[in-house]
């Protein structure tokens, strides 16, 4: 098979690939989509102790799928959800079923009430960052077709990135547990490779991308209420958000198409441009804040629907059992007897990042992806530090006028595009060393100096 050539019925393997990922604990699983039933049936197969329920709007599908499982509802689940009880689910399948649906955060989010404390969802999306997409595009041939990416039932269109921000707003943890590859051939990702590069992107880490035809995404049900996940809590304080802006295209895909920034609830955004450096642009944004907290946060970071609820609860839960805040974070590192101890959750690119301390927790310094700080603070973000290591500077700084620097649990999507450490990282890492030399050795979310200063990736 051509590498350059997309094979129409190549979505049907995904079935497969949900069986393979479907945690064997899951013994009362619902299949949305479940067409006549196959997928449920092998997931009997492997346990027959297991209870699958099916969903198929075609009711004559579904009567041919009734003799494999153990009920199936013929309905239209954008319109309705099957009676079962809620919180009786272990696990819900979506097999090619999302890019079909009208809002499928709404069916998520319906769906997601009859899942128990702990339970899962497994997606199975098809990747329209395809390079086979791309190739339809550059030739303007761009058209549904009766199977495959551009099947002509699907009314939504997904990347890692957009799958992931639709899960986050549903009230789930994402994470791509595998992804079904077509590759490029090397000639196509040699013509790439320009391109790419014009975007700021990495050619290895977005081959990863080009090359998935399909994706497999596994949520976690996050332990939000209702109220909260809505955004629309009538505890939550309004919020200032400074950014340092430097592209436009990241900072609308990102930071600014953020549901609770888009939304009528009263929260301020400050984007500063043409900083020279990310004090510039943060300590401008603190004097000019008008909230009480104001959350300093890069442009490519995604705060999902009802962010601000849970950073804010968090926030004062933190206050009450660990004492004065100097600085709020959502990912951050100790050293503890010598070795490196992170805690938090991310979303980090593609990867699910959720360390094992409970939240909210004491840590020595943050990651700058997202700060948040007393619009009151007496701290002052550091001009020599360029823009690294800043969030590191200003915990210890808090730590030694005895306040606190903290992760919470407010878990978010950090859209970034960089690889490893930039040349301009190390300058900045021996302006910290020395500032910082009577407190060493200190540990960042990305290096470790030890007690002479010397720099380590970690």
């Amino acid at each position: 098979m051509n590498a350059d050539e997309r094979p129409s019925a190549y979505h049907t393997s995904c079935n497969r690939h949900l069986l393979e990922v479907v945690p064997a604990s899951a013994l009362h699983i619902l299949d949305v989509g479940c067409a006549e039933g196959r997928l449920g049936e092998a997931l009997k197969r492997q346990d027959p102790t297991r209870t699958v329920f099916g969903i198929e709007r075609e009711p004559s599908v579904a009567a041919r799928a009734a003799g494999r499982l153990d009920r199936v509802f013929a309905i239209d689940v954008e319109a309705e959800i099957p009676p079962l009880e809620p919180g009786s689910l272990d696990c819900i399948l979506y097999g090619d079923v999302l890019e079909h649906l009208v809002d499928p955060e709404a069916v998520l989010r319906r769906c997601r009430t009859l899942l128990a404390p702990g339970g899962i969802i497994l997606c199975s999306v098809p990747n329209a960052q395809h390079h086979s997409v791309l190739a339809a595009l550059a030739r303007s041939d761009f058209q549904y077709t009766d199977a495959g990416l551009l099947d002509v039932g699907h009314l939504r269109f997904f990347t890692y990135s957009t799958i992931i921000k639709l899960l986050l707003d549903a009230g789930f943890a994402p994470a791509i547990v595998a992804d079904v590859p077509i590759p490029a051939s090397q000639a196509r990702l040699k013509a790439l490779i320009p391109f790419l590069t014009h975007l700021g992107l990495h050619p290895e880490r977005t081959r990863r991308y080009l090359d998935a035809y399909q994706y497999i995404v596994r949520g976690d049900l996050l332990p939000y209420t209702d109220e909260a996940n809505s955004g629309n809590s009538e505890a939550e304080q309004p919020l200032s958000f400074v950014v340092c802006a430097s592209d436009e295209a990241t900072l609308e895909s990102n930071l600014l198409a953020s549901p609770c920034l888009r939304e009528p609830v009263g929260h301020e955004v400050l984007a500063i441009r043409g900083c020279p450096n990310a004090a510039a642009g943060l300590n401008r944004g603190l004097a000019s804040a008008t909230h009480d907290l104001v959350v300093c946060v890069h442009q490519d970071v995604y705060l999902p629907r009802g962010w601000p609820a849970r950073f804010l609860a968090q926030y004062r839960e933190a206050k009450r059992a660990l004492g004065p805040i100097g600085v709020a974070g959502v990912y951050g590192v100790s050293l503890v007897d010598g070795a490196v101890q992170r805690a938090g959750r991310v979303v980090d690119r593609d990867r699910l990042l959720s360390e094992k301390p409970a939240l909210p927790t004491e840590v020595d310094t943050l990651d700058e992806l997202l700060l948040a700080v007393p619009k009151s603070t007496p701290f002052q973000f550091a001009p020599s530090l360029g823009f690294h290591l800043y969030g590191a500077d200003i915990c210890l700084a808090a730590r030694q006028q005895g306040l606190k620097a903290v992760a919470l649990d407010a878990l978010c999507f950090h859209h970034s595009k960089s690889v490893g450490l930039p040349p301009a990282f190390r300058p900045s890492a021996e302006v910290f060393a020395r500032k910082w030399a009577k407190q060493l050795p200190i540990a960042t979310s990305c290096v470790l100096f030890d007690v002479q200063g010397r720099m380590r990736v970690i």
